[in-house]
């Protein structure tokens, strides 16, 4: 989920940060560029894991910015496919569910990624899945009519085990200014918006809600 990458750049340090030590100016002034930032085809940027070497600063002339030529250690969080994660749900919708992991929030479970007998309940504004000890497929409408009370709701807040299905990235352009009036254009969707998006599935034995789950871990293990 987390990788260290080798990067080599030349960072500015404000006249303000001189009377520090360099090392330090260094490295705030790295975390400050990457820290939170996409890193094409690489993962998130969370902050510098160590500095290699760092040549002596050169002063230009008109900014008065003191620049150094570094090579340093970059940790980025860049999850791999098929990796197992848990985090949070974030919000819900009939196009997806929206995963957080705090520091990262573009993960999204599709329709097709629900376990089977999955359905959107639109008076709760939240998916539940009905679990069959037929193992029978129910339509639709026959899941939006069963007891409420035997519906495993996926609530926001819930802890969630996905794997990791696929990573899609895309150019972000930054948004048009507002009209003439004042007015900003309607903003797209998150999952429109992302940058980087880790699509992930709960369609197998193991994943979903973490509850949905512990009750049989405590059976294997009293079995055991």
């Amino acid at each position: 989920m987390f990788i260290l990458v080798a990067v080599k750049d030349t960072i500015p340090v404000p006249p303000k940060a001189f009377a520090l030590p360099p090392h330090i100016t260094i490295k705030d002034a790295i975390n400050r560029k990457y820290s939170n930032k996409l890193v094409s085809q690489k993962g998130l940027g969370l902050s510098v894991w160590d500095i290699l070497t760092a040549e002596d600063g050169k002063v230009t002339w008109g900014n008065g910015l003191m620049y150094y030529k570094v090579s340093f250690r970059l940790m980025l969080f860049s999850p791999f496919i098929s990796e197992i994660i848990v985090g949070k749900v974030l919000s819900s919708s009939k196009k997806y569910i929206r995963i957080s992991l705090g520091f990262f929030r573009d993960i999204y479970i599709l329709p097709a990624f629900l376990p089977p007998n999955s359905a959107f309940d639109q008076d709760e504004n939240k998916w539940f899945w009905y679990s069959d000890e037929d193992d029978r497929v129910y339509s639709q409408i026959e899941l939006l009519n069963t007891i409420y009370t035997q519906r495993l709701y996926i609530d926001i807040g819930e802890p969630v085990r996905f794997r990791v299905d696929s990573i899609e990235w895309q150019d972000i352009r930054p948004p048009p200014p507002p009209n003439e009036l004042g007015e900003l254009p309607p903003q797209k969707d998150p999952i429109d918006r992302a940058g980087m998006k880790v699509l992930a599935t709960i369609a197998e034995s193991g994943l979903g809600v973490v509850s949905w789950w512990d009750g049989q871990e405590e059976e294997v293990v009293m079995e055991e």
